[in-house]
């Protein structure tokens, strides 16, 4: 698939540089196994939805025509739209005056229609705890809707709101369908340097591209990688990753939230971190029991 030819932002010139993140190929699950999911490494596959009818026809053009009627609701800017309104803001979006950007919306939920053409989900998201059936209702409520295929929907100039990583020490697949997006990615050991917030999986830093070192001096050690996601190719971004990005022309984009023996260390550490005491015995040991029922059935040694 021809690669539109789209210049990114450059990395600011005082922000510290991380390694280039590779694109890769023909990986076998055991593979990425090895060289990504257990080192939490990023990496872009190339082919892993190359069999998904989805490339073929999805465009903003083509959701508007197919669900003109359909309203969709944005997790941030309390809006909704049906798409006949909010597609042609997304194909007059500029960075002057960048369209709405539609981002988290459960697809199999809203577009029950569209299941056969993102089917069936490359072998690398499994296994996926996430999707179980946990005892506690507030973590399975949490889980089983990252685990959901979510889709975005932007134009350019527009860009997700947050600099973060993705709640609950998830790993995210992050599956280009249609267009350009620009990322931006720094390593869990930078996390001191982000200014971690509240939640503590969210910074303050809303402008990677032109930050404010007067407010925020640390953020220039934070080794900083920007690369290009471009239809057809899907990022890892292993758990705790920072991440943010911004289209570069109108995009279409999926994502999926995985769990498994890999980020089960973090996961854990996350749900306990504010426990003492009796509280932190308790949840401990319904983790624990979590991971008997689960770890010993997955393939691959995870």
């Amino acid at each position: 698939m021809k690669r539109a030819q789209l210049a990114p932002s450059p990395l600011h010139p005082a922000m510290a540089r991380g390694e280039e993140i590779a694109r890769r190929s023909g990986l076998s699950q055991a593979e990425f196994v090895e060289e990504y999911l257990r080192t939490n490494q990023p990496v872009i596959l190339t082919d892993a939805i190359n069999h998904w009818g989805a490339l073929d026809k999805w465009t903003p053009s083509w959701f508007a025509e197919r669900f003109p009627e359909r309203e969709v609701e944005f997790k941030y800017g309390n809006l909704r739209l049906p798409l006949k309104d909010f597609i042609p803001q997304v194909l007059a979006s500029s960075s002057d005056k960048p369209a709405p950007y539609l981002t988290n919306l459960p697809l199999i939920e809203s577009f029950p229609e569209l299941e056969e053409d993102v089917s069936p989900v490359p072998s690398y998201l499994e296994p996926n705890w996430a999707k179980r059936r946990f005892l506690h209702s507030g973590m399975r409520h949490s889980l089983n809707r990252g685990a959901a295929m979510e889709i975005y929907i932007g134009g350019p100039g527009g860009s997700f709101p947050i600099l973060h990583w993705d709640g609950n020490s998830t790993h995210a697949f992050l599956m280009q369908i249609h267009g350009v997006k620009q990322y931006w990615a720094w390593p869990p050991e930078d996390t001191p340097y982000m200014y971690p917030g509240t939640p503590e999986n969210t910074s303050p830093i809303q402008n990677v591209e032109e930050p404010d070192f007067s407010t925020y001096p640390l953020f220039a050690q934070a080794r900083a990688t920007t690369f290009t996601l471009h239809p057809g190719e899907t990022l890892f971004v292993p758990s705790r990753w920072w991440h943010t990005a911004k289209m570069l022309s109108p995009s279409i984009t999926l994502s999926v939230n995985t769990l498994n023996r890999s980020n089960w260390r973090n996961f854990c550490a996350d749900i306990t971190h504010k426990a003492r005491g009796p509280a932190l015995l308790a949840k401990s040991a319904y983790l624990m029991a979590e991971l008997s029922r689960y770890g010993v059935m997955d393939a691959f040694g995870l």
